[in-house]
Order: C-alpha cells, then sequence, then structure tokens
C-alpha cells in the first residue's frame, strides 16, 4: 500500500485512518535502552489503566506532540567551532503501538505527526500537526487530533505558545500564552491566557525547548552522558518540566546510512532518552520517557515515547528541507 498520502493530504478524516500503511517497528536498539530498569518499573511506575487512557486525549497522549522533537523541540544555532547549523525542514512521521501490557487497555494505536521547524531570523518557529487513533481492548476506538504550535527567540528569553486539542470531533481542551525569562540562567513567568488567565512561575534555570537542544547537542559533543534541565514549552498545564537526558553517540558506522535514507550529508548524531519529571507534582518515577535519535541539525528520524506500560513508536516517512530565510 503507498503511503503518499502522509505528505499529500496530512489533514485527513478519521475514516481515512483505515488506509494508512504503518508498519509496525522495534525501536529500542535505535533510541537506546529505557532510564529505569525492568524491575523498576514493575515496582515503581504508576500504572495506566483503561480507565486512565480513556480518552487519548488525555494528558499522557496529548504529549506526543511534545516528543516529536522534544516536542516540538528544536534547538539554537550553535555558535561552537566545528558544530552544524540547525535546518529547517518539515518532516512526517508514522505513529505505531510499540508495545502494550495487558493493563494498558490498549489493543492498537495508529497515526501521522506532521512537524515543521522554521528558522525567522528573529526566532524559531515550530508547528506540530498529530492525528491518533487509539483502539481499545474491549472494543472501541478514539481519534484526537492535537496541534502545537510555539515560537522562541533566539537569545532563548522570550517564548509564545497555543495548542488545541480535538477529541472525536469535539475541542476537549485550548492552551495559549507567553513566556519570559529575565536573564539567561534566570527565572521567569509563564502566563497563560487561555483557558483563563494564569501565572506560572519559571525557576532560575529554567530553558525553553530550542535552548534545551542547544544544551544537549553542547554535552553531546563534549562527550557528556547525563544532562538535567528545567524546561517549559506550553504545551501541557504541567508545565514546567525536570528533564533528565542521557545521551550517547551514535556509532560511526551508522552515520553514512542514515544521511544517505534521508538523503543528507553526514554529521554527527546521538540517540537520546529522556525523562520528564513535573516539578508541581514530583515523584520518584518519570511521568514518561522518550528515546530519539537526533542527528546535529536538527532532524530525528526515529522517536521512541514510554509511558510505562504502554509504548508509540514514530519513525520518519517523509523529509523536505526548507530555504534559509533571507534575514
Amino acid at each position: 500500500m503507498n503511503c503518499g498520502w502522509v505528505r499529500s493530504n496530512f489533514i485527513v478524516q478519521a475514516a481515512d485512518f483505515a488506509g494508512m500503511c504503518l508498519p509496525s517497528r522495534d525501536l529500542s536498539s535505535t533510541v537506546g535502552p529505557s532510564v529505569w530498569t525492568e524491575t523498576d518499573r514493575r515496582r515503581k511506575v504508576r500504572a495506566m489503566s483503561a480507565e486512565d487512557l480513556g480518552i487519548p486525549g488525555c494528558e499522557q497522549v496529548r504529549r506526543l506532540g511534545f516528543a516529536v522533537v522534544l516536542s516540538c523541540a528544536l534547538g539554537m544555532p550553535f555558535a561552537a567551532q566545528g558544530a552544524a547549523d540547525l535546518v529547517g525542514h518539515t518532516a512526517t512521521y508514522s505513529i505505531d503501538l510499540g508495545s502494550a501490557a495487558g493493563s494498558s487497555g490498549i489493543a492498537g494505536a495508529r497515526g501521522a505527526v506532521r512537524y515543521q521547524f522554521t528558522d525567522t531570523c528573529d526566532g524559531w518557529a515550530v508547528e506540530n500537526q498529530t492525528l491518533l487513533r487509539i483502539e481499545f481492548a474491549e472494543g472501541g476506538q478514539s481519534d484526537t487530533a492535537w496541534s502545537y504550535a510555539a515560537w522562541e527567540a533566539k537569545d532563548g528569553l522570550s517564548f509564545r505558545f497555543r495548542v488545541r486539542d480535538v477529541r472525536d470531533g469535539e475541542v476537549t481542551e485550548e492552551l495559549r500564552g507567553v513566556a519570559s525569562l529575565s536573564a539567561a540562567d534566570a527565572g521567569g513567568t509563564a502566563t497563560f491566557t487561555l483557558p483563563s488567565t494564569f501565572d506560572v512561575e519559571l525557576p532560575p534555570g529554567t530553558l525553553f525547548p530550542t535552548t534545551h537542544l542547544h544544551d544537549l547537542f553542547q554535552a553531546g559533543r563534549a562527550g557528556e552522558r547525563r544532562l538535567s534541565r528545567t524546561v517549559f514549552d506550553g504545551a501541557t498545564r504541567e508545565n514546567p518540566y525536570e528533564i533528565h537526558a542521557f545521551v550517547r553517540a551514535t556509532d560511526e558506522e551508522d552515520l553514512p546510512a542514515l544521511a544517505s535514507v534521508e538523503g543528507l550529508g553526514s554529521v554527527a548524531a546521538w540517540r537520546m532518552r529522556l525523562a520528564f519529571y513535573p516539578i508541581a507534582d514530583p515523584a520518584e518515577v518519570p511521568k514518561f520517557e522518550i528515546g530519539v535519535r537526533y542527528r546535529e541539525d536538527g532532524i530525528a528520524d526515529r522517536i521512541l515515547q514510554d509511558f510505562g506500560d504502554f509504548q508509540l513508536d514514530l519513525t520518519l516517512e517523509d523529509l523536505t528541507l526548507l530555504p534559509a530565510p533571507d534575514c
């Protein structure tokens, strides 16, 4: 079956999911092992029952938007000598259910993500559109259309965001707001203007998503294996998150193959595993984890989202590079 619909007709109706060709893939070898051992997972990870997940537009699945590129998170241009610049691009990912425990209540999942990252001269703009169908073990299904847009200044001090979540044809949540930091490594404030006006304090050291990826790449180039940062992306009310990352270089022999598959030049790449802890709800274990393989130009080809008793796999299906702006 031809998957060309993903490239030419991304905005589809729920009925169109029936025609999707989304082969299952095991991404564990690509994105690396979980931060937690299997024993830890069985003992500690908060189980997500069918009741918890009954709506795929719920918090756990809605976070898919952030995950796609840290979620949607791409880094700032790099000043370090020899570092590659990020490239503007549009990417389409297929979504598959990687695995699901019986307690999850999930029998299947499939969908697609369209992600765009653009250089706007004074900042970086991100747009994410996610379509996801969840099929339940006891029968029935639910469709979610989730959209996210954000802009981050290149100095990393100001940020704008908006989120819209549509479940089975009905809008279930809309978020919108702005955030700012008083200086690098200083604190700041995020102001949500939808669905109501309220402020969230951003502690000193908080980063916005693109600056966070910058730090991850810097750690990778320096050979650092662990990095912890507080990050605000506006995608949920649980923001900000404490993100603990494990980074390791992709094997040298894999780089030419990765480049040729996407028709790109060969640059450094890293496998990352990130664990997300909501600042407002401290816990011993992460709310969820993300595994991702990133090229140094900011393009991710494989992503795994781990929610404890089920996993979603995202695979790059189509990529278009965008021209650099005339600033």
